[in-house]
């Protein structure tokens, strides 16, 4: 306990309402950790909402780093909610995604990382190759193309900075995807292949080392295989092929 209060007063996840770009209202959760200058992007797959955060937020946030987890636009207590969504409306989650950022940085965030499940992995891609200073991020079993929301020109324009990228052997789609987004990648990356962990947010609870790892990977304290520790770095450049893909790409069911 004495730990905790010596990062930071974290609190148990609030409700918050943003507005995005385009005027939709955007509900979210909240673990806040006073004064924090890292920040952290939570979010979820299709069908689900910022409530599958909150555990790994709240471990966040007692480590000194704020996390919020937007509902995307039909989903939770966002606008569209319960309605049948559009094409527009899935490449718009882009704008739920941004108004949290927005957020992060209003609270005096400095440091900004990302990391989604399924359609959330390729919205934070997204999110990434647009603002620069989003300095890392953690993708749990993106896709190539998930309702028209794409990785691969995303992952060319975020450049080097870190990137650690999860997926599963029974997720046949997601873990061809993970191979080619690891092999494309430009900076420290790590591939890590599960067994039999699912889809998603699923494999935090069914592969026990995985939280652990990515709260690592975010707090710029895990070691590749290089023996280089993954520190994220705001405004890195991303210019073509500046640094070699690094890291181990484990074999399936390790």
């Amino acid at each position: 306990m004495l730990a905790l209060l010596v990062l930071g007063t974290a609190l148990a996840a609030t409700d918050v309402t943003l507005k995005a770009e385009d005027g939709a209202k955007v509900h979210a959760r909240v673990s806040k950790s006073d004064g924090a200058k890292k920040g952290i992007v939570l979010v979820h797959m299709l069908g689900r909402d910022a409530t599958d955060w909150d555990m790994v937020g709240e471990k966040l946030a007692a480590r000194g780093m704020t996390a919020i987890a937007p509902d995307l636009r039909g989903h939770g207590s966002s606008a569209k909610a319960g309605t049948d969504l559009t094409d527009a409306d899935y490449r718009d989650m882009l704008l739920d995604v941004r108004a949290a950022k927005s957020w992060l940085k209003a609270q005096g965030v400095t440091e900004v990382s990302c990391m989604g499940a399924s359609i959330g992995a390729n919205l934070c891609l997204q999110a990434g190759a647009e603002d620069p200073s989003i300095v890392n991020e953690v993708l749990l079993s993106a896709g190539l193309n998930y309702k028209g929301v794409v990785t691969p020109p995303a992952l060319s324009e975020y450049g080097n900075r870190p990137l650690l990228i999860v997926a599963s052997d029974d997720d046949r789609p997601a873990l061809q995807a993970a191979n080619l987004l690891h092999d494309k990648a430009k900076g420290q990356v790590h591939l890590e292949l599960l067994s039999q962990a699912g889809h998603g947010t699923k494999m935090l609870n069914r592969a026990g080392h995985l939280e652990n790892m990515v709260i690592s990977w975010l707090m710029g304290t895990y070691e590749l295989t290089s023996g280089e520790v993954v520190v994220p770095k705001p405004g890195m450049g991303v210019g073509e092929g500046q640094i070699e893909t690094e890291g181990k790409k484990l074999g399936e069911g390790q």
